[in-house]
């Protein structure tokens, strides 16, 4: 979705988006992802809106710098007293962790470039409900475009959730996973640490029970007669015992002066990593999650425009629609419309609710075309060409003046666009009335004529539909 940042405050890291058809809504500054473009107030953005929050907001027409960013080489300095060598360079392992995530998206790339989207994580379950009801009226339009469309969606769908999955842990647990768990010098610290402290234990143990003997010993010798031959047997073992004590306590104290300094360096290391790592691994996550967010959403609409295209030439299902008298055109967002319509109210669970603001959102999306011109059948050619073009979109035809312009007069609609035949004796009304309705109600309008040469043509009338449309 596109929409203009109207204000934006700095201090707190909140602002507000202009939101063409649904009004100013607030977002954070934590949802900001274009990192090589500056928030400012003024700008066209594009991002994600869903459940009113807006997420994913990145400058208008930067979807391809996301791509670019892909690319960059990572660049970090680290401190001149860092004690332990990283073995594997942090770059290579994150580039290992995402190689798998960035292969899908050059994949898919070509498909966002042009494409009209969907959003794919809000119409999936009536998307695929549609899907596998529309195969059990007709197994027949599951051809091979649409087999295919559906494959490389669910393959990206696989990849968004996996790559969450694994990043969803903090990130002090991603590091360790992805990059210290490969660097041996640091592992051999970390053994040596761990080796140092059962040391430490089981010298502390054996200084213990050293203190006992010696103190037993002391007792005893108390009880012997000097210079006796158990006395000096005795006396020498004290000693002995004594030397092991002062040796254990030697032993454990430089084995503590290690460990203080091994954790010193380790902390050192993880810290330094682990800020580095933080910095551009979020970075990274946002951008491929965003890239795939788009690749879904423009699959989605791919796969719906394919699956209802195949749909409507199917003379069974057509035969359904008639007879479950479905209106619309032949869509995902008119099969909604239709089960909301057979629900009763105290049938409506929270799930259905929810579809409700779907579907207005859906509306939303959906571009409002109306057609003015009595040759009934060429009208129907451009309502044709335009469902070609925007499957989703609303389109009216009027054969009558009078009728088109009180529509446009009565009408609530946003209306996006009013495709408009002039004859002779249509010639004056149109542009002083109709023009005069059109410029108040600030609709776009391509007038043509056969006849008429100041006017378009139905050959250009399709390049200026194609240009309004997308």
């Amino acid at each position: 979705m596109k929409g203009k940042i109207v204000s934006y405050d700095p201090v707190k890291g909140e602002g507000r988006i202009l939101i063409k058809k649904i009004g100013i809504k607030f977002f954070n500054i934590d949802e900001w992802i274009d990192y090589e473009n500056m928030l400012e107030v003024g700008l066209e953005v594009e991002f994600e809106y869903s459940n009113d929050k807006i997420t994913n907001i990145i400058t208008a027409g930067a979807g391809n710098d996301l791509f670019e960013q892909l690319n960059k080489k990572i660049v970090y300095s680290l401190p001149n007293n860092l004690k332990i060598q990283e073995d594997v360079s942090l770059d290579y392992c994150v580039e290992e962790f995402f190689d798998k995530f960035k292969k899908i998206v050059i994949k898919y790339k070509d498909i966002i470039d042009k494409s009209k989207t969907l959003p794919y994580k809000k119409v999936k379950r009536f998307l695929i409900t549609a899907y596998n009801n529309l195969l059990d009226i007709d197994i027949k339009i599951n051809d091979n475009r649409l087999i295919e469309i559906k494959a490389s969606l669910d393959e990206v769908e696989y990849y968004y959730n996996k790559l969450k999955n694994e990043t969803k842990n903090p990130i002090y647990v991603i590091v360790e996973k992805l990059f210290l768990a490969k660097q041996k010098n640091y592992q051999i610290l970390k053994k040596r640490f761990e080796n140092n402290k059962l040391l430490i234990t089981k010298n502390t143990k054996n200084v213990n029970l050293l203190e006992i003997k010696i103190k037993s010993l002391k007792e005893k010798l108390n009880e012997l007669k000097p210079k006796s031959k158990e006395y000096i047997e005795q006396f020498n073992l004290l000693k002995a015992y004594k030397r092991k004590y002062v040796d254990l306590i030697d032993d454990t104290q430089n084995l503590k002066e290690d460990n203080a300094n091994i954790v010193n360096d380790i902390n050192q290391f993880e810290k330094v990593y682990k800020d580095i790592f933080e910095n551009f691994f979020n970075q990274e996550v946002d951008i491929l999650l965003a890239i795939l967010n788009q690749e879904l959403n423009s699959l989605a609409y791919k796969f719906d425009t394919i699956l209802w295209g195949n749909a409507k030439k199917s003379n069974t299902i057509q035969k359904f629609f008639e007879t479950a008298k479905i209106e619309g055109n032949f869509s995902t967002k008119t099969f909604i419309k239709y089960y909301l319509k057979t629900l009763s109210n105290d049938k409506i669970n929270e799930k259905d609710a929810e579809l409700e603001d779907i579907f207005n959102e859906l509306q939303v999306f959906s571009k409002n075309i109306i057609i003015y011109d009595r040759n009934k059948n060429r009208a129907r050619e451009l309502l044709l060409y335009i469902e070609n073009l925007d499957h989703d979109s609303n389109v009216k035809i009027f054969t009558k003046l009078k009728t088109f312009v009180e529509y446009i007069q009565n009408n609530d609609l946003n209306i996006e666009l009013a495709i408009i035949e002039i004859e002779d004796n249509t010639k004056t009304a149109i542009e002083k009335v109709v023009l005069h309705i059109l410029k108040i109600k600030r609709i776009n309008w391509i007038f043509f004529s056969e006849r008429l040469q100041q006017y378009n043509t139905t050959s250009h009338v399709y390049k200026e539909i194609k240009k309004v449309i997308y």
